[in-house]
């Protein structure tokens, strides 16, 4: 998970709130309404789409698991549940864009917004730094498990089911590709520099998939480099 940062509301949205009285803004069917449109006018690439505004906040990442989405393969999050939120259902800052997270599986097999329902989550703000509070942890020799310190975002990462066994194996995968190529160049501080600015920043409007976890591995090795450049003896002049 990473910061997401809001932008203003795209013109539809609030067009379409002021077309409801005010008395009738927690209606149940007050989004479901407005729902098909952000889907035929994101795949139509329609200016101040609210799908196509959400994903280009995101940098087209699911806003829990970090996998790539696009138009197709994403759903609008109500971060508070339109179920218990009802004034809140056409909030902007209420709205994310989330991966389908194995919608029409098994129980077990969901995660992200499936998974979650209308559960509220305790601890996770993805309008704050949440990435200072998760950690990543190298399990066996294809998974990565996300975790925190914190009883409550920890909690709220088995609500959302993010150490899916899917999920361990693709954060994994996107690690080797980095060290991979990382390993050609002899594991440079420089090299290592230049990776963590490319996954902090989108390019052509994307981030990349898994982009703070591998950040986050990124600034761990880079320590080490640093820390093993202080202590490595000096050559007598």
């Amino acid at each position: 998970m990473k910061r997401i940062h809001k932008t203003k509301e795209p013109l539809s949205l609030t067009q379409y709130r002021s077309s409801i009285n005010k008395e009738n803004l927690t209606d149940s069917n007050i989004y479901e309404d407005f729902k098909h449109k952000t889907q035929d006018g994101c795949e139509a690439n329609e200016a101040l789409n609210l799908r196509k505004q959400l994903l280009e906040e995101q940098g087209y990442i699911c806003c829990y698991c970090m996998q790539r989405i696009n138009c197709q393969t994403s759903k609008i999050e109500h971060f508070k549940s339109q179920k218990h939120h009802r004034d809140l259902q056409i909030n902007y800052n209420n709205l994310f864009v989330a991966c389908m997270g194995g919608e029409c599986k098994k129980d077990f097999e969901q995660h992200c917004d499936t998974k979650k329902a209308n559960q509220d989550l305790k601890a996770i703000d993805l309008l704050s730094n949440i990435e200072n509070g998760i950690k990543y942890i190298k399990k066996d020799k294809d998974k990565i498990e996300i975790s925190s310190d914190n009883p409550e975002i920890q909690s709220d990462i088995e609500i959302l089911n993010l150490n899916l066994e899917v999920l361990q194996k693709n954060r994994k995968q996107a690690y080797n590709n980095v060290i991979s190529k990382l390993k050609t160049k002899e594991f440079k501080t420089q090299q290592i520099k230049e990776r963590i600015s490319k996954y902090k920043n989108k390019h052509d409007g994307k981030f990349e998939p898994f982009c703070e976890m591998l950040v986050y591995f990124l600034n761990k090795k880079l320590s080490a480099n640093q820390a093993n450049a202080h202590s490595s003896p000096k050559t007598p002049s």
